[in-house]
């Protein structure tokens, strides 16, 4: 899949696009605000970024902590609660809690995303550009997400402040 990026000039209007409408396409609005800001990374490039072998870590992290479940037929709530003591053990992890949540995540994923490129489509065939609905799309579209993502960080916090 190619993506086609377009630096339209002031002068041009919004037009849809010549090419295959399924290509994704990225424009850039002709006025540009620019502010410049201290290059951190130089000297806390660190602290600002993860490097690959700590993404790697991680990942690696998590798969292990899948198998050692999975081997011990324990399931992911019965993991949860031999180390609620310590939930940074399982974050992360709640996805696999069954079958069922993992296809209610996807399920939500795709929504979101099929809602964003619907707008976007509609508003390229009106030759519009409406920045603010597209927002509020994605903001209604993503709300179990979200809700799903603060009942997870309260859960989190409330264990951690019981010990």
């Amino acid at each position: 899949m190619d993506l086609i990026v377009d630096f339209p000039q002031a002068s041009q209007a919004l037009a849809p696009p010549q090419n295959d409408p399924c290509t994704p396409r990225v424009s850039f609005a002709a006025d540009l605000e620019m502010k410049f800001t201290k290059n951190l990374t130089y000297e806390h490039g660190d602290d600002l970024w993860f490097s690959r072998n700590e993404i790697k870590s991680f990942k690696h992290q998590t798969a292990r902590m899948l198998k050692s479940v999975l081997s011990n037929n324990m399931t992911m709530a019965q993991y949860a609660e031999l180390n609620a003591h310590e939930t940074s053990a399982f974050m992360g992890l709640e996805k696999f809690l069954s079958r069922e949540t993992s296809r209610e995540i996807k399920y939500q994923r795709d929504a979101l995303r099929m809602a964003i490129l619907y707008e976007q489509q509609r508003q390229i065939e009106a030759g519009i550009y409406d920045p603010d609905t597209m927002a509020n799309i994605s903001e209604v579209a993503s709300a179990w997400c979200r809700k799903r993502s603060r009942i997870i960080a309260l859960l989190h916090a409330d264990i951690k402040d019981e010990i």
